[in-house]
């Protein structure tokens, strides 16, 4: 007897613990990005009215990698949610997959018993989210650092 995917598509055990890891996700890049805003917004606008663009230049950037590390540290939180729930013995592997997934490259596949790969659905939607938030600061960040003017 075969197993049939369509019977696994809204697997409540792949729902609950995607949505908790999801919910996870979300609440450290708000902590990221949250961090990045009190931080560097007022120190950027400072530097720029003290004309000094280089500084300001580099506290967006330190802004921007602060961002980056966000977006690691949760794929490293979906590769441990999915290793710490049993579903992928390998650490290693559970972190590829968890960035091949939240980045939506998708450069491993089938990684998932039939059962678990909705998980991969919420991995790339926790990405997409998280990446719309950060471009959202870095523009926001960036008209300070390159004010348009009339």
């Amino acid at each position: 007897m075969t197993t049939q995917p369509e019977l696994y598509v809204f697997n409540w055990h792949a729902i609950l613990l995607g949505g908790f890891t999801l919910l996870i996700c979300l609440s450290v890049h708000a902590c990221f990005v949250t961090l990045v805003m009190v931080l560097a917004k007022s120190r950027i606008i400072r530097l720029v009215r003290q004309k000094s663009f280089r500084r300001a230049h580099a506290v967006f950037y330190l802004g921007i990698l602060m961002l980056l590390a966000s977006h690691l540290l949760q794929i490293y939180i979906w590769g441990m949610s999915l290793k710490w729930s049993g579903i992928m013995p390998n650490g290693h592997m559970a972190v590829m997959l968890a960035g091949s997934s939240y980045t939506t490259v998708g450069f491993i596949s089938d990684a998932l018993p039939v059962e678990w790969q909705l998980l991969i659905v919420i991995m790339a939607t926790s990405g997409v989210f998280a990446f719309g938030w950060s471009t959202s600061i870095m523009f926001s960040l960036s008209r300070f650092v390159y004010p348009m003017t009339d």
